[in-house]
C-alpha cells in the first residue's frame, strides 16, 4: 500500500449481545499492537479506532461510564507509547447523526433491502445495516483502507460477493465481523477495502472465545486495568490458562518486541507485566 494518507482502522464496542462490558480486556492491547505492526509494514500514515456506542441497548448511566473510562484510557496509551500524530479515535454516537453519515446509512439500506424476505436478516438487518454504513463513512472520511477485525476461526476469504454468497452467508446466521466484511464486499464492491483478523479473546477459566475488546461480568478474562500479573498468578493452573498464556506470547508479546525491542524479563507473565506497566503507567496498574 505504502500511502501515507491511509489508515489501519479498527473498531470496538460498549457491549456483548448479552451483557454490558465492564471495559476494555487485556487482549485490547493486541489490537493496537498489530494496527501498529500493520501500519509500519504497510506504509500507512496512521490508525483509526472508532468505538461504537449505537446499536445496542445500554443504559446511559453505564454508557457515559464506558465512554468516559476508554477515553481516558486511549489517551494514556497514545501519550505513553508517543502515538500522538499516528492514533486517533471516535466514539460512533459524534457522527452517527450527521447528514453524511445518515446518507451513506440509508444507501447501504437500499441495497441490503433485496435481503428483507430473509428470516436471519429481519432479525439482524438493522444492525448489519448500522455496520456496514459505519465501515463506509471511515472508508470515505478517514481514508481507513485495511480493517482489522478479531476472528474465532479461519474466516473465508472472498475475492468478490455476489448476491448468492450473501444469501448464504446471511442463512449461516454467524453475527461475527467475518460476515459485516463479506456483506460489505457486497455492498462496496468497487471499494479497495483489506481485512486483517486477530484472535478471539480467551476465557481463562472455560476456553470459550469472546471479542478480545470486552469483558463482561460471565467471563473469566482480564480487564486491562487488572494488574496482570496478579490476576494470572491467582487464576489456577489449567490446560485454558496456558492457552490463554500461549496466545499472549505470540500475539501481544511478539507484536511489542517487533516494535519496540526485545523485552528482557524472565517469564512470560513477567514480559506481560512489563508490557503492561509500559503501556499504562504504573498508577493505573495498581488499581484492582
Amino acid at each position: 500500500m505504502h500511502d501515507t494518507k491511509t489508515k489501519i482502522y479498527f473498531g470496538t464496542g460498549l457491549a456483548s449481545l448479552k451483557e454490558t462490558s465492564l471495559g476494555f480486556g487485556f487482549e485490547f492491547l493486541n489490537m493496537v499492537l498489530t494496527a501498529l505492526v500493520l501500519m509500519r509494514k504497510s506504509g500507512a500514515g496512521g490508525i483509526f479506532h472508532d468505538i461504537a456506542t449505537v446499536g445496542y441497548e445500554i443504559p446511559k448511566n453505564q454508557r457515559d461510564r464506558l465512554v468516559k473510562e476508554q477515553d481516558k484510557i486511549i489517551k494514556i496509551i497514545i501519550q505513553n507509547l508517543k502515538l500522538e500524530n499516528i492514533y486517533r479515535f471516535k466514539f460512533s454516537h459524534e457522527y452517527h447523526y450527521s447528514e453524511d453519515f445518515k446518507k451513506i446509512l440509508k444507501d447501504v439500506a437500499a441495497k441490503v433491502n433485496v435481503f428483507s424476505v430473509l428470516p436471519n436478516f429481519q432479525k439482524y438487518g438493522y444492525y448489519t445495516t448500522l455496520q456496514i454504513a459505519q465501515m463506509k463513512y471511515l472508508y470515505e472520511t478517514e481514508n481507513a483502507r485495511v480493517k482489522l477485525g478479531w476472528t474465532i476461526g479461519a474466516c473465508p476469504e472472498h475475492e468478490s460477493v455476489n448476491q448468492d454468497v450473501a444469501i448464504r452467508i446471511i442463512n449461516q446466521g454467524k453475527l461475527n465481523e467475518c460476515f459485516f466484511d463479506s456483506l460489505y464486499k457486497f455492498v462496496f464492491p468497487n471499494d479497495k477495502m483489506k481485512f486483517v483478523y486477530v484472535p478471539a479473546g480467551v476465557d481463562i477459566i472455560n476456553g470459550k472465545r469472546y471479542a478480545p475488546y470486552t469483558v463482561t461480568k460471565s467471563q473469566s478474562r482480564p480487564l486491562l486495568t487488572q494488574p496482570i500479573k496478579q490476576y494470572l498468578l491467582c487464576v489456577p493452573n489449567s490446560p485454558y490458562k496456558r492457552k490463554a498464556i500461549r496466545i499472549y506470547a505470540a500475539t501481544i508479546i511478539h507484536n511489542w518486541e517487533q516494535l519496540f525491542g526485545e523485552i528482557t524479563a524472565d517469564t512470560t507473565i513477567d514480559k506481560l507485566q512489563y508490557i503492561q506497566e509500559q503501556v499504562l503507567n504504573t498508577r493505573i496498574c495498581g488499581k484492582s
